[in-house]
């Protein structure tokens, strides 16, 4: 099974991580709400664990309304990554005189680019420290309002350490009164080969990887999710998920998947695409057409 401790993240992106399985039985569960973003640990045997394959959507629901742009994957140093669920961006209300914001992406974005060398462990302790501060700074002069108490966003470091898969989550949540600073919950957990955890609202994953209905039927009939939904799945190499993971993502971008999500999810382009190997270290990944 998935740690549990992703089991409780809400409102946040799509991302989805997988370790390749090895049997006909998948784990999935949704943890995050809004966009989304996925990785998925791949393994070259039932038992090890190599790396991962990650994917992100690049949506970002503004204070007006608008859905913006915004990168949710970052390299980190050579064999991890950081991704950014839930609000990338924190911003005043509209209408206010001078209106701020503090944008998560953008702050580790500086981080990483600025330490290239730095370890998974390292890149997590300092991208969060900094993002911790810039938004208690933020919040130090600023009310929650009717969002107290509410998950905002989570930060999550993936990669290896000593040569393991392994996941660190921190999630952050308003604080209450004014001037408190943001709750931050810290979790870690080494991958186990044969999951696949999806961080997003959407059912469409759901629906595409496991689900019995004729809902989305247009995008079932891909060759990737006929490969996956089949009892040979095991033999899915890195660039399979990959592909797998942007079918998944256009599905839930189509007009079929906004239908089937309503409100309750957003999900919109550009997507990124990565993997994670013991040999190669981190790669930006593309998916043919």
């Amino acid at each position: 099974m998935a740690p549990d401790f992703f089991s409780n993240f809400p409102r946040s992106p799509f991302s989805c991580i997988r370790i390749a399985r090895a049997r006909s039985a998948c784990v999935i569960k949704n943890f995050l709400r809004r966009s989304r973003s996925c990785a998925v640990p791949i393994s070259s045997s039932p038992r090890q664990c190599q790396g991962f394959a990650l994917a992100t959507d690049g949506s970002s629901l503004n204070a007006d309304g608008r859905v913006s742009q915004e990168q949710r994957l970052f390299q980190a140093g050579k064999q991890g990554a950081i991704m950014i669920a839930g609000s990338v961006s924190i911003q005043d209300p509209i209408g206010k005189r001078v209106r701020e914001e503090v944008n998560v992406g953008r702050i580790a974005s500086r981080w990483l680019a600025a330490h290239p060398d730095a370890d998974l462990q390292t890149a997590d302790r300092e991208v969060n420290a900094a993002v911790a501060a810039a938004m208690n700074k933020f919040l130090s002069t600023r009310g929650p309002g009717a969002e107290s108490g509410a998950f905002k966003f989570g930060v999550i470091a993936t990669g290896l350490v000593d040569g393991k898969p392994t996941l660190i989550a921190t999630r952050y949540f308003l604080p209450g009164p004014k001037g408190k600073t943001m709750r931050a919950e810290h979790t870690s957990s080494v991958a186990q080969p044969g999951e696949i955890w999806i961080f997003s609202r959407s059912s469409v994953p759901l629906e595409l990887l496991n689900g019995k209905s004729n809902t989305l039927e247009q995008f079932r009939g891909d060759a990737t999710i006929k490969k996956f939904r089949s009892s040979q799945n095991s033999g899915l190499a890195e660039q399979d998920y990959l592909t797998l993971f942007d079918r998944i993502l256009k599905a839930s971008e189509s007009d079929q998947g906004k239908k089937l999500d309503g409100k309750r999810a957003i999900v919109a382009p550009p997507n990124r695409f990565a993997t994670i190997t013991a040999k190669d270290g981190f790669a930006w990944g593309t998916v043919p057409n």
